[in-house]
């Protein structure tokens, strides 16, 4: 067995070491969360929904503590994770409150028949979750999926096993039953043994590209369902507007929030080239003076980085960037490598083919490109592989509806931050994954929707 260590990536500090389980355990605990299923799948809404709310007000209860438990493992700022949690709580009451009407069943009817359709639970789920989010990203898909009548067994992410094994406390705090969820303290490796198994019928993953093609590779070996969830390299069109300081507050915002580590945040700035010098100007002015430091400390507004591999791998896509002729505005640098600090950075003259156009930056680095027409902005926010969320700001609202509507990506927002709504599906397309969560369609992903005739 091998060991995962959870680190304070500001401090340095060890919080806490886990053992790894056995493929044995393992599959123990997936025959366990098999025989939960089995017990519970016709279980009744009303019954799961008391169990979520409570579940939810728990969440809320314990707010500080679970924010500063994101701190210490992934680096967060306590004031983020605060308003983070406070939204999953929600996201829990949301989809506890809409379970009936989203899965109950549908009647309809003709001169020659009647049938009904109906939204059955498939079997035992097995998820696996990011860092960046450590509570909010893995509960969003886990709520759904038990509220279908699923069970599930998670691997969330090696560097938070402290917030995976309080998510596991607050479930059965909850009081859920023993193996509806399942924490599994696991190597990547033992991946390929979860999917093998015939009692596991799904497969939930937000992670990257690499991760998706061998996991999503697995699913299809073994011809398990999947909603695979990856990169974003999203696009923030600029048009016509008046009010240069209000959009690059707003550009300010959609970058560095959570230290740019969201798969949903804009990452390349497509401007019309008449603003184009000013923006780029104001941009880097104000990431300059923004406050690097603890993500404790209530005036920090950039904190550090999850992991110094992390670090190293942003400043490796920087560096190659500006080898590739984009233009460093201000900082690009490792500010302090014991403390994972890096400075929020800008580049500028950024053309396809460049590093960061390619890849997705998941870091707080802005690139900066000039289009000399509408027609141009569209083509060039177009031009990529990683397609989630893009945002459009002008002043003129139907010129930007009629801009979103050409653009080709799975959501779009005017005049604000790109994010994910517990009432509304989170989709994207192309090389950043396929299927849906949250809103109806989160519901949905992991049942059978079965149509009896009669």
């Amino acid at each position: 067995m091998s060991t995962i260590t959870s680190t304070n990536p500001y401090t340095g500090e060890i919080n806490a070491t886990f053992e790894t389980i056995s493929d044995t355990e393992l599959t123990q605990k997936i025959d366990a969360a098999h025989t939960a299923y089995l017990s519970r799948k016709k279980l009744p809404r009303a019954k799961k929904k008391v169990l979520f709310l409570r579940m939810a007000d728990l969440l809320d209860e314990r707010n500080a503590d679970y924010a500063l438990l994101e701190t210490r493992e992934m680096g967060s700022l306590w004031s983020f994770s605060k308003s983070v949690l406070k939204w999953t709580a929600n996201l829990i009451r949301w989809n506890a409150d809409n379970v009936d009407t989203v899965l109950g069943d549908e009647l309809f009817s003709s001169d020659w028949l009647t049938w009904h359709i109906q939204y059955d639970p498939i079997g035992v789920i097995y998820g696996i979750a990011p860092w960046n989010f450590p509570f909010n990203q893995l509960l969003r898909a886990a709520v759904p999926n038990i509220l279908a009548g699923n069970t599930v067994v998670y691997k969330h992410a090696s560097n938070v096993p402290m917030c995976a094994a309080a998510i596991a406390q607050l479930f059965h705090d909850a009081w859920f039953p023993e193996d509806v969820y399942t924490n599994l303290v696991i190597s990547s490796s033992q991946s390929e043994l979860i999917i093998a198994h015939p009692a596991v019928q799904g497969v939930n993953i937000t992670w990257s590209e690499t991760a998706w093609s061998v996991i999503g590779a697995l699913a299809g070996k073994y011809l398990k369902r999947s909603v695979l969830e990856l990169w974003g390299n999203d696009a923030f069109v600029v048009l016509d507007h008046s009010d240069t300081d209000a959009l690059v507050a707003l550009a300010t915002s959609c970058r560095l929030n959570n230290a740019g580590q969201r798969c949903n945040s804009s990452k390349r700035f497509i401007v019309l080239e008449k603003y184009y010098v000013t923006f780029v100007e104001k941009l880097w002015k104000t990431f300059a003076e923004l406050p690097l430091w603890d993500p404790l400390d209530p005036r920090t507004a950039l904190g550090p980085l999850s992991t110094k591999k992390l670090m190293h791998d942003i400043h490796d896509q920087v560096t190659r960037s500006i080898n590739d002729w984009a233009r460093l505005v201000t900082w690009g640098m490792v500010i302090d490598e014991s403390q994972i600090l890096y400075a929020a950075t800008v580049l500028a003259d950024v053309l396809p083919g460049m590093t960061s156009w390619e890849e997705e930056v998941f870091w707080p680095v802005a690139s900066v490109s000039k289009a000399t027409s509408i027609e141009e902005a569209i083509a060039l926010a177009n031009q990529n592989d990683f397609w989630l969320s893009a945002v459009v700001y002008g002043d003129d609202i139907d010129q930007c509806k009629q801009v979103a509507t050409q653009l080709e990506w799975g959501m779009v927002f005017i005049n604000q931050p790109a994010g994910s709504k517990s009432s509304l599906p989170f989709w994207w397309v192309k090389k950043s994954g396929y299927g849906k969560e949250n809103g109806p369609d989160g519901l949905k992903s992991f049942t059978n929707r079965k149509v009896v005739i009669y």
